[in-house]
């Protein structure tokens, strides 16, 4: 029976809606419908009654629960097995979206890759949708995000905050310019923005690597992390300019309840923490 048949069962009764639960695991409807059928043929039982918006568990369906968690957890402890078996490293997978990657861990790699020597890390840039996806189906350890995960399957630890400045290849800011570029740093950054900027930008991104390139190469303005310009900033290259605008940004590291890895992701947690 494919794992992925219990993973598909235990999202439909966390949720208890084939529609969240298609949604969760980025699958059609059609596909989870098809899914719990091939169980209920399997074992010939019914595991699910679907009366009208109350989907719940049959008491063979309940007895079932616990077994696909096991299942799925013996999944993933067999893949640690044989990696120690086979006298592979342990991989340990982050993930961060665009910013928090510019802003907080790309200057923190070398610290994380120094914190275990038989450890293979792997690292990824990607957008929340996919990283979300990744944790919950396990094949990534850490999710780092500007945003929580609102899903009783997941922990989310605030772990530390960067700061944003506005800056400028000149120290003159007014509405009238034509260089400004904006960033994309989530939902309140946006709405004290239109709140305290009537500025029309030239260039929108939602990286802020990407950003200070265009700025370095044509002049402009825009609003980075703190540690990101310090340098600049001290070399002069780049100007502070004084704005209404105060963000301090959090950094949430998220992951799925009952990782295997959790020795590791404490010690990740400790080391993200002390670098703050």
């Amino acid at each position: 029976m494919d794992i992925r048949v219990f993973k598909t069962f235990i999202a439909v009764a966390e949720n208890k809606h084939f529609g969240r639960a298609a949604e969760m695991l980025y699958i059609t409807q059609a596909a989870v419908s098809a899914r719990i059928k091939q169980l209920e043929e399997f074992y010939a039982t019914q595991l699910l009654i679907r009366d009208k918006n109350n989907l719940r568990l049959t008491p063979s369906g309940e007895t079932l629960l616990s077994h696909a968690h096991l299942m799925v957890s013996q999944m993933e402890q067999s893949k640690v097995a044989l990696s120690i078996a086979n006298q592979q490293k342990i991989s340990f997978n982050i993930a961060a979206t665009p910013n928090i990657w510019d802003a907080f861990f790309s200057s923190r790699i070398k610290d994380a890759l120094d914190l275990f020597e038989n450890l293979m890390l792997g690292t990824e840039i990607s957008v929340r949708e996919a990283i979300q996806r990744k944790l919950d189906d396990r094949t990534l350890d850490v999710g780092l995000l500007t945003d929580p995960i609102k899903d009783d399957g997941f922990t989310n630890e605030l772990i530390g905050h960067f700061d944003l400045s506005l800056v400028g290849t000149r120290p003159e800011f007014d509405a009238e310019l034509t260089d400004y570029i904006l960033i994309d740093w989530g939902i309140t950054f946006q709405k004290e923005h239109v709140l305290h900027h009537k500025i029309i930008p030239s260039f929108k991104s939602s990286t802020a690597m990407i950003a200070l390139e265009v700025i370095l190469s044509k002049g402009g303005f825009a609003y980075l992390p703190n540690e990101f310009v310090a340098d600049l900033v001290n070399k002069k290259k780049l100007y502070v300019i004084e704005s209404p605008i105060q963000i301090k940004r959090p950094i949430y590291m998220v992951y799925r309840k009952n990782n295997i890895n959790e020795n590791l992701i404490n010690e990740f947690r400790q080391l993200f923490t002390n670098s703050q």
